[in-house]
């Protein structure tokens, strides 16, 4: 039986560092927001059968007018665009976003892919290589998944109670990015044993996986793929995007 790919699109935070009033997913972005740009980058890797976009309770309105709009029906035709309710953190979204997908596909054969709608200017291409593999590490039953990184420049230390505690090679460290591949039944069940529990927030969602004990697979991630958090991250953006 074939595999379909779905999408799971975090956009409720309420981005405050980030310096404007609106929530950071519906700030625009040369013309676009971030939202928006999130879903043609999605539909742009030719992966995606049904995405979903997970909003905040106030902004339910704002984003459903987004997916209604006429020009980004025609921007995203051929690929499913919902909308569910968030939780109170990113964890919880996600966790109500799979619920959502488990309604109305059940939880075996499909593959979800979970993507913050800050990273707006992740490449296509980058999506797409993330699906492949986490559809061969499934197939071949080595990983239940699949996460792009990137190499950590900078020298990491660990520190407590304002002291150096070890410095950790830089050589196995990464720093991690969206989207993250999951097979839909294995990340479920992750998320239930961690509701169920009282263990540290999880941040991203293949740490649901290391706490789970299963393996996952990293593919090369790319630099334009960073979160914009904060007015630098977003200058940087517009720079990056007037290049173009």
């Amino acid at each position: 039986m074939s595999v379909r790919t779905l999408a799971l699109i975090a956009a409720a935070g309420s981005g405050t560092r980030l310096g404007f009033s609106t929530p950071k997913a519906f700030v625009e972005l040369a013309g676009r927001t971030l939202l928006e740009r999130s879903l043609d980058l999605i539909h742009g890797a030719h992966r995606v059968s049904h995405a979903l976009v997970i909003a905040s309770a106030d902004m339910m309105p704002r984003a459903q007018a987004l997916l209604d709009n006429p020009e980004n029906l025609r921007r995203w035709q051929g690929m499913r665009v919902g909308l569910v309710r968030g939780g109170r953190e990113r964890v919880d979204s996600v966790y109500q976003g799979l619920l959502a997908l488990e309604r109305e596909y059940g939880r075996d054969d499909s593959l979800v892919l979970i993507h913050d709608a800050a990273r707006c200017l992740t490449p296509s291409s980058m999506v797409a290589g993330v699906v492949d593999r986490a559809m061969d590490v499934l197939a071949r039953g080595t990983a239940v998944g699949a996460i792009p990184v990137v190499p950590v420049a900078d020298t990491i230390k660990v520190v407590e109670q304002g002291q150096v505690v070890s410095t950790p090679p830089r050589e196995s460290l990464r720093a991690v990015q969206t989207p993250q591949a999951f097979a839909l039944d294995r990340l479920l069940e992750a998320n239930e044993a961690y509701q169920a529990s009282a263990g540290p927030l999880a941040t991203d969602d293949a740490s649901l996986m290391e706490m789970a004990g299963l393996p996952v697979s990293v593919v090369d991630g790319d630099a334009r793929a960073f979160k914009i958090t904060t007015p630098s991250d977003y200058r940087m953006a517009q720079l990056l995007l007037e290049e173009r």
